[in-house]
């Protein structure tokens, strides 16, 4: 009985720290690099993506949970949170909130899939 016990206690420190650890993977800068699924996208949405989403749109993400974005010439600002397994990361706005499914966080990329659309991304040192 004790072993379970411990047992439980672990796996939750465990999950704990895994989900802070992305936490501080995820604040910082970072800016649209990339698109992972442009062989789905048309010639327009290719000529968009090019000139108005790489090397353009930003998240940044705080230490205290808020985020600013500036996303097709505008700025975003709200809260965020990492969800429990770390998969996704929720966005609250006065518009609403956004969920984004994480594909991929280092310490220097960010993989998002919003919406129909996978894209890669890279913190910057500002």
């Amino acid at each position: 009985m004790n072993k379970r016990i411990l047992t439980v206690i672990v796996i939750t420190l465990l999950t704990f720290s895994v989900n802070a650890q992305s936490n501080e993977l995820l604040i910082g800068k970072w800016v649209f690099m990339d698109a992972y699924n442009k062989e789905k996208i048309d010639e327009a949405g290719l000529q968009m993506l090019k000139t108005d989403i790489i090397n353009k749109m930003t998240f940044d993400f705080k230490q205290n949970s808020s985020f600013s974005s500036f996303v097709m010439g505008e700025t975003m600002n709200g809260s965020w949170l990492l969800t429990k397994d770390s998969k996704k990361v929720i966005l609250k706005t006065p518009d609403g909130p956004f969920e984004f499914q994480i594909l991929k966080l280092t310490k220097t990329e960010l993989a998002l899939k919003i919406g129909l659309g996978e894209f890669l991304m890279k913190k910057t040192e500002n």
